[in-house]
């Protein structure tokens, strides 16, 4: 990851992100905090306004060599996250990469090297490139164009579906390479969303580089959650809610059986 992505931003309002900078320069993957400021009109809802900030970070990623690492302040990566191999095929322009899922979904395996074709709805953290970044500044312009900013909205459950009609191809690894370590956004809940909105990665790539904010530092509920989250992707797969059938990836018989296979390894290694 680190010959690759040459830099990454952080997007927080008013939260403490010392500890995530620490980590992500100790990873060499020069980060920069983008700190949110609202006038008395963007007052908007709690989700449109993450749109916005991503919005921040698209443009400067839009301007930048090569891929940039774009990351929110609950995210809690990986130790060792710049040496972690690239998921994504490098031939493609407009590949870019999910570094924390939520709860992922396949759509094929693409190649001979197997690279996993995903769909994921949280923005936490991933990788784009600059014409992905312009992509979706494209899409965020317009939706704002045709919504009230004032209304829930959750952009990030669609934002995927609308960079792939633009022609942007997400990846995602076969473990995730960071955790989720915040709580739920209130929204999430009072609008009927899954959950309530809680999701947490249902395998993780190694260890943290540091104890996630839901554990309030305990380290058997966050042995808890890694065995909660691991019961609910055997459940998905189980549910068949790991492959996503679209009529941009018909798929065989075998290719279902071949992808149910990677679904059941990653939760297994």
């Amino acid at each position: 990851m680190g010959e690759v992505v040459g830099q990454s931003y952080v997007l927080a309002y008013t939260e403490n992100v010392d500890q995530l900078v620490a980590a992500l320069d100790e990873e060499k993957l020069n980060p920069t905090v983008i700190r949110a400021t609202y006038t008395k009109e963007e007052e908007y809802s709690r989700t449109v306004r993450t749109f916005m900030n991503h919005l921040a970070a698209w443009k400067r990623a839009a301007e930048q060599e090569g891929y940039t690492l774009i990351c929110e302040a609950d995210f809690v990566p990986c130790k060792e996250l710049g040496s972690f191999p690239t998921f994504w095929p490098h031939d493609d322009p407009v590949a870019w990469g999910y570094l924390y899922q939520g709860s992922p979904r396949i759509l094929a395996l693409i190649g001979r090297e197997k690279y996993l074709r995903g769909h994921a709805a949280p923005l936490v953290a991933y990788v784009v490139n600059a014409r992905v970044a312009r992509l979706l500044c494209n899409f965020f312009d317009t939706e704002m164009a045709k919504r009230d900013p004032r209304v829930f909205f959750p952009f990030d459950g669609m934002l995927q579906w609308g960079a792939m009609a633009r022609g942007a191809t997400a990846f995602i690894p076969m473990h995730h390479y960071g955790e989720h370590g915040g709580r739920a956004n209130p929204e999430h809940g009072l609008h009927g969303v899954r959950r309530a909105g809680e999701h947490r990665a249902d395998n993780l790539a190694g260890p943290l580089h540091f104890l996630p904010q839901y554990c309030d530092g305990s380290q058997s509920t966050y042995r808890l959650v890694r065995a909660k989250e691991r019961l609910f992707g055997f459940a998905r797969l189980l549910a068949n809610k790991w492959i996503v059938n679209t009529s941009v990836y018909p798929l065989s018989f075998s290719d279902k059986v071949e992808m149910a296979a990677v679904g059941l390894k990653r939760l297994l290694t």
